[in-house]
């Protein structure tokens, strides 16, 4: 049997499959319909063995609000890098926007310089965070050399990478959050770098820093800043505010997992991770749902700029909207063109 042969007979055997389940062996498929015009991505499912659907870039809602700031530091990249790799990154900057405008210009070229060199994608996060630290820190002090001791601003940075439309990787530094949305579960796919954490703590004051808490309840590094590690703040290096990423590396599973959404702490200090979800899930599409949460998380009085990207897997709606009916990837897809 050829090649085209064999990968069709399979394609047809897997959707003879699906249709031929009954309603509640369907539902573990996820709600996506690949009879009403939906893509599929044939390379990804012939090498699983489940049907993967294709994630356009269009598809990815994203919004970012200044709110009640004067300013506004956030900043976010959504790309499609190589055919089969989606970049997604949040940065959300401290002590001006100048670290994470910086990033977001520059990280994705790190990027692709280890893709280049390097067959692990976790390595090639690490390596490319690591690198866009050292490249800032050097285009900083050159532009301020009259400056004996050049202070900075600074920028977290959670930045995923989708290979494949099935396989997820996680970079994380500070205090965004990614999150997960599997069967209407939020699953924290970051923890927050705050040097209350006993660990974080022991880092900082062994490299001769302080900890300390400020009037407002807040745990600060050497009474400046209130996380522990960052990318950028330049005068806090030498005392454990370190550049150094969490690192994550998954299989999205596509008929449970409905979402991935990066958030700043805009949103996380005014809403729990499964509010942001639940706030999410009565969308329609993940355009409307990016839109929808920052306007939630101003509803609820945040005091600083929100950001969010929302990407959309193979369960996306499965879960009852306000109207108690259920939304179909397939149909959200079907008006993907509303993204152009």
């Amino acid at each position: 049997m050829s090649t085209s042969v064999y990968q069709d007979s399979l394609l047809d055997a897997l959707e003879s499959k699906k249709r031929s389940r009954k309603s509640k062996e369907f539902d573990t498929l996820g709600t996506w319909d690949t009879r009403i015009n939906v893509k599929i991505n044939e390379d990804a499912t012939l090498r699983t063995g489940h049907i993967v659907p294709h994630i356009d870039v269009t598809m990815i809602g994203h919004a970012s609000v200044q709110g009640r700031r004067t300013y506004q530091e956030d900043r976010y990249c959504v790309k499609l890098i190589r055919p089969d790799l989606l970049y997604l990154g949040v940065f959300d900057g401290h002590g001006g926007d100048i670290c994470a405008s910086y990033c977001q210009e520059h990280l994705e070229s790190h990027i692709l310089h280890h893709l280049d060199r390097e067959e692990e994608l976790l390595d090639v996060l690490e390596k490319s965070l690591h690198d866009v630290n050292r490249s800032f820190e050097r285009w900083y002090r050159s532009k301020n050399k009259h400056l004996s001791r050049p202070s900075s601003s600074g920028t977290t940075a959670t930045v995923a990478l989708i290979q494949d439309n099935h396989k997820l990787y996680i970079g994380h530094i500070g205090d965004s959050r990614a999150i997960l949305c599997r069967e209407n579960k939020a699953r924290a796919l970051t923890t927050d770098h705050c040097p209350s954490d006993p660990e974080e703590a022991r880092r900082i004051k062994a490299a001769g820093g302080t900890v300390v808490t400020d009037s407002i309840g807040r745990t600060m590094v050497n009474a400046r800043l209130c996380m522990s590690r960052s990318i950028g703040d330049l005068e806090l290096k030498k005392y454990g505010v370190t550049a150094s990423p969490d690192l994550k590396k998954m299989t999205i599973k596509h008929g449970k997992d409905q979402f991935l959404v990066l958030t700043t702490d805009g949103i996380n200090w005014v809403m729990q991770d499964q509010e942001i979800v639940e706030s999410i899930n009565r969308c329609e599409d993940a355009r409307e749902a990016a839109d929808r949460l920052v306007d939630h998380a101003l509803l609820y009085c945040t005091e600083d700029n929100a950001t969010a990207l929302i990407v959309p897997f193979g369960s996306w709606g499965k879960s009852e909207g306000p109207s108690g009916m259920f939304y179909s990837f397939g149909r959200s897809m079907t008006n993907s063109s509303r993204f152009g």
